[in-house]
């Protein structure tokens, strides 16, 4: 089996109120702890061969890079893992915005593109970041990766409170000239429109979702680029509202199966650990390594012994769609995410109105 362990060993500078992962506290684990977990996995064996053939161990699954000693964390994911260990295109804003070695050891890296979170201008970005001054981060860092010859792509959270700042924003690109200076470094500038897994942190903000009459609003520009950027060819095959989405759901005879492309565990502060197909909550716990071991880690999740991958892989959809589903609701979802959400409310004992 392949898989990918990370731990979230210093933490995050944000409270996105978005975050599928929740607002966990901000630790500063030992390195010690972190190698443990690894000796355990690497260890792992089933009719006493090696279980795992490919392990890759990364030492963040919110902000990457937050801790001073980056570098070395860096080396040390690379010395315990089996395979290489991509560099993904996310990076540390709140880093960019202040190190001015962190850009070009990125560039050293093969970074060539580093992905931007914006909510619209300074107020909006800064209230659904949870930090003053996030905005200003954001655009720092633009400026910084420009400068290095990496390219910033934007991806752009909108709610129903929010639609018109987003002229504002896209004038802000405007006078960036990110399309022009983009375009020097041999790429086009990309951006686009995402909404939030309805799951984590995000679950609360499911009463400003977009509907499809507000995502109409949106500057066109925006528009267009979020469908090239999903290769959408129409608006229909981009937008799909619960009400639209729920007739296939309730003839859906099948589990989700859902599975992450590339299957992870996810280690807590406390050495809880949490698969990568849900949120961070009790209903995804696969245990306790501390306390468990991980035995009992792997059993349950080889064995679907937790209500998240139990409703993924056992429970057919069409019976949350009947308990759960709204046919009036013109809120906008991907399938997935308002399957999610089901998950969410099955596990809460939450039945929506």
């Amino acid at each position: 089996m392949k898989a990918a362990v990370i731990m979230d060993m210093f933490g995050c500078p944000n409270r996105c109120r978005h975050c599928w992962l929740g607002h966990g506290k901000n630790a500063h684990i030992p390195e010690k702890d972190f190698i443990w977990v690894s000796e355990h996995y690497k260890n792992y064996k089933q009719n006493n061969e090696p279980f795992f053939n490919e392990l890759i161990f990364m030492t963040w699954y919110r902000e990457p890079d937050f801790s001073g000693s980056y570098r070395p964390l860096w080396e040390l994911e690379k010395q315990l893992s089996t395979v290489k260990v991509p560099r993904y295109e996310l990076a540390s804003v709140w880093r960019l915005a202040r190190d001015e070695d962190y850009a070009p050891w990125l560039k050293s890296l093969g970074v060539d593109c580093v992905q931007i979170t914006l909510f619209g201008t300074e107020r909006n970005t800064d209230y659904f970041s949870g930090r003053k001054g996030a905005f200003r981060d954001c655009l720092s860092a633009i400026e910084v990766l420009l400068l290095n010859d990496i390219v910033p792509r934007v991806q752009m959270f909108p709610f129903s409170t929010t639609v018109d700042d987003f002229e504002n924003l896209q004038r802000v690109f405007i006078d960036l000239k990110l399309e022009e200076r983009t375009s020097h470094l041999g790429k086009e500038f990309a951006c686009f429109f995402n909404s939030p897994t309805p799951t984590g942190a995000g679950y609360n903000l499911e009463n400003i979702r977009m509907s499809k009459d507000d995502f109409l609003r949106l500057p066109p520009y925006f528009i267009e680029k979020t469908m090239k950027y999903f290769k959408a060819y129409d608006l229909d095959n981009l937008l799909k509202t619960e009400a639209e989405l729920l007739p296939e759901l309730l003839a859906d005879n099948s589990p989700l199966n859902d599975t992450p492309e590339v299957t992870a565990f996810m280690v807590a502060s406390d050495f809880n650990v949490y698969p990568n197909y849900g949120e961070i909550a009790d209903w995804w716990s696969l245990g306790n390594l501390k306390t468990g071991g991980i035995e009992l880690v792997m059993d349950a999740f080889l064995n679907h012994k937790n209500p998240g991958l139990k409703m993924n892989y056992e429970i057919p959809v069409k019976y949350f769609a009947g308990k759960y589903g709204d046919k009036k609701s013109a809120k906008l979802y991907t399938r997935g995410d308002l399957i999610q959400k089901w998950f969410r409310l099955e596990a809460m004992g939450v039945q929506e109105e």
